[in-house]
């Protein structure tokens, strides 16, 4: 866990950057290597489409903090979960109807943002595929 926390605020966003989804303060998505990256033919070096990662950061600090009492590595993330806070609020809200959803803004990036982020995963009870702007129930459990 003290890894991933590590690694996660090494990476969290510092700009808006619609090629890779990036927005202040919010975690990444995944990273990948090799010749479509380095080219940047695609756009996970590192790719932040992802609406779940943010809130489940803060989540884990927690239960890191509330598992093992290491109050310096909370103390050195804090810069980190106050940007991700305000992620939440500025960008992860971005029309103030106090629910967290999602837009994919990258040409290549990912369509569905949650943990189901296949293409055919967010669907109606009729089955049409549904349409950004997307709340996904789960993410608004982890934000409260």
């Amino acid at each position: 866990a003290k890894g991933t926390l590590l690694t996660m605020a090494s990476y969290q966003g510092t700009k808006v950057d619609e090629w890779r989804d990036e927005q202040p303060g919010k975690i990444m998505h995944e990273i990948r290597y090799g010749e479509l990256a380095g080219t940047n033919q695609v756009p996970f070096t590192p790719y932040y489409g992802t609406i779940d990662a943010t809130p489940l950061f803060l989540l884990l600090a927690a239960e890191y903090f509330h598992w093992t009492g290491d109050a310096a590595l909370i103390r050195q993330l804090m810069p980190n979960v106050d940007a991700a806070l305000e992620w939440i609020d500025r960008y992860g809200d971005e029309d103030g109807d106090l629910f967290v959803e999602y837009v994919q803004k990258s040409s290549k990036g990912i369509a569905n943002q949650g943990w189901k982020d296949s293409a055919d995963s967010i669907v109606h009870a009729d089955g049409e595929y549904a349409k950004a702007p997307i709340a996904l129930v789960e993410v608004q459990g982890y934000v409260y």
